[in-house]
């Protein structure tokens, strides 16, 4: 399986759309599959983009270069405000799976997967179409790789901590108005100010610190998560970092920066999560964050909003993501073949993977020699028969066996895929597919299969391959259940 990922980013739009991109890029290799990024970008990139493999270019204005590179690719996912309709059109035609990232339904996309993971993204109506699924809201939010897994954040009881986080540029100078308001309203909170790659106004925030200020350069991913761990309150734009604040369950005051922000923050609002305020002065600033800050000194009303963002943020949306993806592409391309001694090598890798052993009757590791002269014997044996999920590329996804019972008429069936096809809600479509294939060339009049009792997923899998609850049993020491199909 081949993916590319496209999109932009920079000093004069921001990284929000790098970010996104990168923590699903990051999803992908977790279950090594090759992919690649595809960045209309200035260099100020390539620190974030270290050890990726990726490459810079003007797309928009290259366009038949970019086509030339994705051309044999399995899926696409294209994140852009500046590509058009026609762009997407042409993507959607080359493309056997191609998904568009959107914020706020900025075009009626063409045959393809649309995928929005903003709060508001349930609320914009998108067009009933067939050829368009929708993976829609927090469940699908792509947050980078350090925000995946959190520790649990404590509330303390009063305010001393916080941190200013406004992009990757401060386009309308509001870090020095609220800097200064703060050095004057809070002078003993300690203040952590983000200084983007894009900032030009360093000299102005440097005017405005006093003791407990700490500015902070283009920190990494693992930084700001350390920052936003050890923050009380946050004050932020409202773009992809609100994600990120909810997911570590940061009671946050918004600012809207740009006009495409205005979904997030109304979203976030509406939730609970967040305070809201349009700066435009500093009078502004006074008024609308002392009311704020005052009404989050209580630490009941911190400890709920917190309580707000990780419930609606867990960190695993590019987990599911890439599932969706990696599942569309399998149900279209998977095949069932006959098993040789070529795959050999892949059954056995398969057979001691930790799990597999974990769920067999047999627990204990196999050797080579055993396992080799296992599947010769079992190739030659008409009552057996044995099937690799592969896919035209020669792919390996894990086996379906058969063994066949003369006296009894009947089939023991059994199933193992390897890890990066798990968890992908695949096993009954293989189950029933599998069977199909069998009974083209067996007739039985019943297939059986046991399974451990505390192998829930696999009981599960089956039952919705249509196979029949028949009764408890105790195999080899371990409480299973057999199930039937007829």
């Amino acid at each position: 399986m081949k993916v590319t990922i496209i999109t932009e980013g920079g000093l004069n739009i921001g990284l929000g759309h790098i970010m996104r991109c990168l923590s699903i890029y990051e999803a992908f290799e977790e279950r090594n599959i090759d992919v690649k990024l595809l960045v209309n970008s200035d260099n100020s990139i390539g620190k974030l983009l270290e050890n990726k493999n990726y490459k810079t270019f003007n797309w928009l204005d290259k366009q038949q270069e970019l086509f030339d590179l994705i051309k044999d690719n399995n899926v696409v996912i294209l994140d852009s405000y500046l590509a058009d309709i026609s762009f997407y059109k042409r993507i959607s035609e080359l493309v056997e799976i191609p998904v568009y990232i959107d914020d706020n339904n900025r075009l009626e996309y063409p045959k393809g997967i649309v995928l929005n993971g903003n709060i508001h993204s349930k609320k914009l109506n998108y067009p009933v179409n067939k050829d368009v699924k929708y993976l829609l809201g927090t469940e699908y939010t792509p947050l980078r790789k350090e925000f995946w897994d959190v520790p649990e954040k404590v509330q303390k009881e009063k305010i001393n901590n916080l941190m200013i986080i406004l992009g990757g540029n401060d386009v309308r100078n509001l870090t020095p108005l609220i800097m200064s308001f703060l050095k004057r309203e809070y002078p003993l909170w300690e203040k952590n100010i983000i200084i983007g790659s894009g900032f030009n106004n360093i000299k102005e925030i440097e005017k405005e610190i006093d003791k407990n200020t700490n500015l902070i350069y283009s920190p990494g991913a693992q930084k700001i998560k350390e920052i936003m761990l050890d923050s009380d309150v946050a004050i932020s734009a409202g773009g992809q970092t609100l994600y990120e604040l909810a997911r570590i369950g940061v009671p946050t005051i918004g600012i809207c920066v740009a006009e495409n922000q205005i979904g997030n923050i109304n979203g976030w609002e509406k939730v609970g999560f967040l305070d809201y305020t349009d700066l435009h002065n500093e009078s502004a600033i006074t008024k609308e964050f002392a009311k704020m800050i005052e009404n989050l000194q209580r630490k009941s009303i911190r400890e709920k909003k917190s309580k707000i963002g990780k419930h609606l943020v867990d960190g695993k949306g590019s987990y599911r993501v890439v599932k969706e993806l990696l599942a569309c592409w399998l149900r279209n391309n998977l095949i069932l073949r006959r098993t040789t001694l070529n795959d050999a090598m892949n059954l056995f890798k398969l057979s001691n993977d930790t799990k597999v052993r974990e769920n067999s009757f047999a627990s204990e590791k196999i050797e080579w020699e055993t396992h080799l002269k296992w599947l010769t014997e079992k190739l030659s044996d008409n009552n057996v028969m044995l099937f690799v999920i592969s896919d035209n590329s020669d792919g390996f996804y894990g086996q379906v066996r058969f063994d066949i019972e003369d006296e009894s008429n009947e089939a023991v069936i059994g199933i193992s895929l390897e890890k990066s096809t798990r968890g992908l809600g695949l096993a009954p479509f293989i189950l029933n597919k599998a069977v199909e294939k069998f009974l083209e060339t067996k007739s039985v009049k019943l297939i059986r299969a046991y399974i451990k009792e505390e192998n829930t997923s696999s009981i599960k899998s089956f039952e919705k391959a249509g196979f029949k609850f028949s009764k408890d049993l105790l195999i080899k020491g371990s409480k299973s259940k057999l199930y039937i199909r007829d």
